[in-house]
């Protein structure tokens, strides 16, 4: 995973170094996401980018409970207040059909990022619509890949 998003921040770092706008011209990232434990991980990932790039990355965090309404408050308003945003899974099509995502489908192929995910990862966090081939987000986190239980706790009759 952490190959995966220094690829991104890498691919990101790129596109900044080619563009003309001000955030490009500052070599600096501003990366928006809820307030929780992996967008400290992210922001500790962006430090390091910036020791080897020099491309300041700055983690925004939220609450969860705003975290919604912050984001799609700024997508509408067309702003510019971040230059990434790691929405939540449940926001793709909204995100891509509403003109707020990016058609990432060359990037990704590209980067043959789906050989490097697990599949479930790829077809519902990344691919909208279902099954067409086009990619609006590089998954930052796949929840769940695989699960582990008690075995004894399953066996025992006072359990069951």
């Amino acid at each position: 995973m952490r190959k995966i998003v220094t690829s991104v921040l890498a691919g990101v770092g790129l596109a900044l170094a080619c563009g003309t706008s001000v955030h490009a011209q500052e070599k600096s990232l501003t990366i928006f996401w809820a307030e929780w434990d992996p967008a400290n991980y992210l922001q500790e990932l962006g430090n390091e980018y910036e020791k080897e790039t020099g491309v300041k990355i700055t983690v925004e965090t939220t609450p969860w409970s705003d975290f919604q309404t912050k984001a799609f408050t700024e997508f509408n308003a067309h702003g510019d207040a971040y230059d990434l945003v790691v929405g939540d899974s449940q926001w793709l099509g909204a995100g891509s059909t509403g003109g707020h995502y990016v058609d990432l489908s060359d990037f990704f192929n590209k980067h043959k990022l789906n050989d490097v995910m697990a599949p479930a990862t790829v077809k519902y966090y990344a691919e909208y619509p279902g099954n067409s081939g086009k990619y609006w987000a590089i998954p930052l986190e796949g929840d769940a890949v695989g699960w582990s239980y008690r075995k004894d706790w399953f066996e025992d009759p006072k359990e069951k």
